[in-house]
């Protein structure tokens, strides 16, 4: 039986780490950025591009500009035009990557509506990682050496709002929805490590 777990996480939630240990512990794949390196390849263009449009959706001046080309005509520098893909098509190029990995390999998925997009399966099973914001600061301020709370938190609600927005726009869910998971936890309650024990063990109950 194939095994597939979903994590989609609040940042600062631990989500990716908590993904990070499950995967070594029961020797999966882990999947999250490689899906931004092949989805550029497949487009053709740099990696840094299709990390700034992952996961939010693009600004009016963004979708305007990105089919025009900057320079005057006599200039002998032409810069390169901004990628010319629209959120839907790099949502799914994101998609077919992401059902060809997960159909090849057992593997554990951070982010990207895996939990909408994935074709359910017995063993596929869906957690959602949040936590409050206070531990959501903390987190963040140790993990990129922010020194500043209010940094820390704008960023926080700048991710919360883009990914509401954005996954509602793809797939006409609520990315905060508890009910679309098998599991949703606070994170805050336990060491990560724990909770990636225990979502190991309701994983395998659930496959029996």
């Amino acid at each position: 039986m194939r095994t597939t777990i979903t994590i989609s996480r609040q940042m600062g939630s631990g989500g990716s780490y908590i993904g990070q240990v499950i995967a070594k512990r029961l020797g999966l794949k882990y999947v999250d950025r490689e899906v931004l390196n092949l989805a550029a390849k497949e487009f053709g263009c740099d990696e840094e591009i299709v990390v700034a449009r992952s996961e939010r959706l693009s600004s009016f001046w963004e979708r305007i500009l990105g089919g025009l080309t900057f320079g005057v005509p006599e200039s002998r520098y032409v810069p390169p035009p901004m990628a010319s893909f629209s959120d839907e098509e790099l949502f799914e190029k994101q998609t077919e990557i992401l059902k060809r990995i997960a159909g090849k390999d057992d593997c554990v998925v951070i982010g990207w509506a895996g939990v909408h997009i994935l074709p359910h399966h017995p063993g596929m099973f869906s957690v959602f990682c949040h936590a409050p914001i206070e531990f959501r600061i903390k987190r963040l301020m140790e993990i990129y050496d922010i020194a500043s709370p209010a940094e820390a938190r704008a960023r926080i609600e700048e991710s919360d709002e883009m990914r509401k927005r954005y996954f509602f726009a793809m797939t006409n869910h609520d990315w905060t929805c508890g009910e679309d998971y098998h599991l949703a936890i606070d994170t805050s309650l336990l060491p990560l490590e724990q909770i990636a024990e225990m979502v190991i063990g309701i994983a395998r109950r659930n496959r029996q």
